[in-house]
């Protein structure tokens, strides 16, 4: 007896239609990973290029800004470089991910320039104020780069279980921890 044709038919627009799904599927999800991928580098370069016309500004008119935060400034714009490279991990993060764009597009620009407009004779005058609002910035900014890089260490430290786990043996790492 021979199959029926109608049902190899059924089977093959069956199965066929269920592979189409799959691709669609899987498709899909690597067009998403590629937007989210080409959006992170968007905003990376984005960011960076402000880093960059800050850091300008800061080497720039030096000479005009208090002695005691241009180190500071300094240390803080490498400090956010180094989150702006990091940046798909501190996606994980929203609240650390909006407070590095608000530093980098607003605060510190806007400290920088409302304290470099200011006359220079009234400058030194004012010089505490500006001391203290970069010092509440910088903070911030220490205190999500330390975020990011501890869940870094965590990611590492995890990984050297995980290869150690593959690679011991279980009833020898069984022995040994109990001392036997």
């Amino acid at each position: 007896m021979l199959p029926n044709l109608w049902v190899l038919l059924a089977g093959a627009v069956v199965g066929g239609v269920a592979a189409a799904g799959t691709y669609g599927t899987l498709a899909g999800r690597e067009q998403s990973r590629l937007r989210r991928s080409e959006q992170l580098n968007e905003d990376q370069e984005r960011l960076r290029s402000e880093l960059a016309s800050i850091d300008q500004t800061v080497r720039s008119r030096s000479a005009q800004l208090p002695p005691s935060t241009q180190g500071q400034l300094r240390m803080m714009v490498v400090g956010l470089e180094d989150i702006v490279d990091r940046w798909d991990s501190l996606a994980r993060y929203p609240e650390h991910h909006d407070a590095v764009n608000r530093t980098i597009k607003r605060h510190l620009p806007r400290t920088l320039e409302l304290f470099l407009a200011l006359p220079d004779s009234d400058k030194p005058r004012h010089a505490a104020e500006f001391k203290a609002q970069i010092g509440l910035l910088a903070g911030g900014v220490a205190k999500t780069r330390d975020t990011v890089v501890s869940k870094n260490l965590q990611a590492l430290q995890t990984n050297r279980w995980l290869i150690e786990e593959s690679l011991v043996d279980p009833d020898e790492k069984l022995f040994r921890d109990n001392g036997l």
